[in-house]
């Protein structure tokens, strides 16, 4: 890692397949800040995810399908964090389109590497790939591209190429073995969150006879 602020640094979150759906969302922590990356209507973001009314979170689950809104009063917010549902606004908030753009949430960074998606508390710094470097960035990309299919949990062994990327643990099982080709990745929790927020998926290729990337 470039930098050892937990804010500066890239965390893996899901698979693209995780947010595909309208309304799906997938949440996590960094240190003491809520973060979640969201489809609205067909646009992936990221935020955190505090409202910024009376911060209250959003999401309290890991993963899910629904809209950005929060409980607290009910606000909901668009693909720019602009809160555009607010019930009762006439009587109770009197907010115009600039009061609502002062309370936009606070956007995340948000990256993909091929199907991978990872968030970053902060805006500005390296670019994913930097981070990472351009040679694992593009394994990453291929890995994910080539086993697509999420299937039955497989328990890695030693054998098991093992690809290490922010907080990402990827095992390739190798080339020539009796197990069938298979990509598990496990997702730490970042700092400070709490162990809900690790995530394991074992992934195939799309056919059995696919070639894995070198």
């Amino acid at each position: 890692m470039t930098n050892d602020s937990p804010d500066q640094r890239w965390f893996h979150l899901c698979t693209t397949d995780d947010l595909a759906l309208p309304n799906a969302f997938v949440t996590t922590r960094v240190g003491a800040v809520p973060l979640v990356a969201q489809n609205i209507k067909g646009r992936v973001v990221a935020f955190r995810n505090v409202c910024t009314h009376r911060f209250a979170v959003i999401h309290g689950e890991p993963a899910g399908c629904g809209p950005l809104r929060c409980p607290y009063h009910g606000w909901s917010f668009d693909a720019d964090g602009v809160p555009v549902g607010l019930p009762f606004n006439p009587t109770d908030f009197q907010l115009e389109a600039e009061g609502r753009r002062r309370l936009a949430l606070h956007p995340a960074s948000l990256a993909r590497c091929g199907r991978l998606v990872f968030v970053r508390v902060a805006m500005d710094g390296p670019s994913l790939e930097e981070d990472l470097g351009h040679d694992l960035f593009a394994r990453l990309a291929a890995l994910s591209d080539a086993f697509p299919r999420p299937g039955t949990p497989v328990e890695p062994t030693e054998a098991w190429e093992r690809i290490e990327a922010a907080n990402l643990r990827a095992h390739l099982a190798p080339a020539a073995s009796s197990t069938p080709p298979a990509l598990v990745l496990h997702s730490m929790a970042p700092p400070g969150a709490d162990p809900r927020f690790s995530r394991t998926i074992t992934l195939y290729p799309a056919t059995t006879d696919a070639e894995r990337p070198a």
